[in-house]
């Protein structure tokens, strides 16, 4: 049977059965490479792992001939990976690693929730996939790896160092900058949670409608889901600092992260909505990120309706 012929449903054994081969293979990769602490450092062992578990989602990808087999994994493997830190350190008894915890499973679940109800076979993928195989076939292989697959998921492992910091301190003195950065990590997911939730409703109100959305958290910010993904990954960084005692190198995981949304997903979003009928105008008057509303002059409003 054709995978574009599944149903919805049937298609999440698909997902089942290739990040459930992925993440036993890693885990029994990291483990062997660990050796308990008498091999290879945990974080490099972990890195080889993640990277052999994206290579097995890769895979799967080309024979399902759908990179989408790939989204969830932003949000599930951390969850994973995150446990298997859990485990190993024997931490779960530790009250910054309950409330790391309660962090990343909040924002995981959330995002992996969204991205199901979003989901709507093999019979498509995401749109950004299918533009990068249209500008350039012939490298789409390379593309599809690095770019799709491998860079995202160094990316976000960058972010989780820092979670690996805080468990395996072993600390369970807090201070209030560990519980800033738990509010701000527990807020991202409410963030995005109500903005995904507006955009999905604009969406139901305006099908069939090249329209731009203007209303809710979106009347202030361009990508008021995209600010929470970044906000959660800034919480954690400030969760794990007062562990490292100062701040340090690993400031740049976030600024990464950063980077990846301001220099790629958020361009590429934008060149996509360029074209709909008022979109230069709610450009002008609304914040790429950073939730404000700009003030706009009669001059750029000439401009603008020019």
């Amino acid at each position: 049977m054709e995978l574009t012929r599944l149903s919805r449903k049937q298609t999440l054994w698909v997902f089942a059965l290739v990040y459930s081969f992925a993440i036993l293979v890693g885990a029994f990769i990291m483990i062997n490479l660990y050796d308990s602490g008498n091999g290879m450092d945990l974080v490099l062992a972990t890195l080889i792992s993640n990277v052999v578990m994206t290579v097995i989602v890769f895979i799967g990808s080309l024979i399902t001939k759908n990179s989408s087999l790939y989204d969830p994994y932003w949000s599930v493997i951390p969850i994973v990976i995150i446990l298997e830190w859990i485990f190993i350190y024997d931490s779960l008894n530790n009250i910054n690693v309950i409330f790391l915890l309660i962090a990343v499973l909040v924002w995981g679940v959330r995002l992996t929730y969204n991205w199901w109800k979003n989901w709507r076979g093999f019979s498509e993928q995401d749109w950004r996939y299918t533009h990068l195989q249209e500008r350039a076939p012939k490298i789409y292989l390379l593309t599809n790896f690095f770019g799709i697959h491998l860079i995202p998921t160094l990316v976000v492992y960058a972010q989780l160092v820092n979670a690996h910091g805080i468990i395996k301190s072993g600390s369970e003195t807090t201070s209030l900058l560990f519980f800033l950065g738990f509010a701000l990590s527990i807020l991202a997911p409410v963030i995005q949670f109500i903005s995904d939730k507006q955009m999905y409703e604009f969406r139901i109100n305006n099908k069939g409608r090249k329209s731009c959305i203007d209303e809710g958290l979106w009347k202030y910010s361009r990508h008021p889901n995209y600010l929470g993904e970044l906000v959660f990954w800034v919480g954690i960084y400030l969760m794990y600092l007062p562990f490292a005692g100062t701040l340090n190198i690993n400031i740049v995981y976030p600024i990464l992260m950063i980077a990846l949304f301001l220099f790629i997903s958020i361009p590429m979003m934008e060149d996509k909505l360029k074209d709909r009928p008022g979109y230069e105008e709610y450009k002008n008057q609304v914040s790429m990120l950073i939730p404000y509303r700009k003030r706009i002059s009669e001059d750029d409003k000439q401009k603008v309706e020019s």
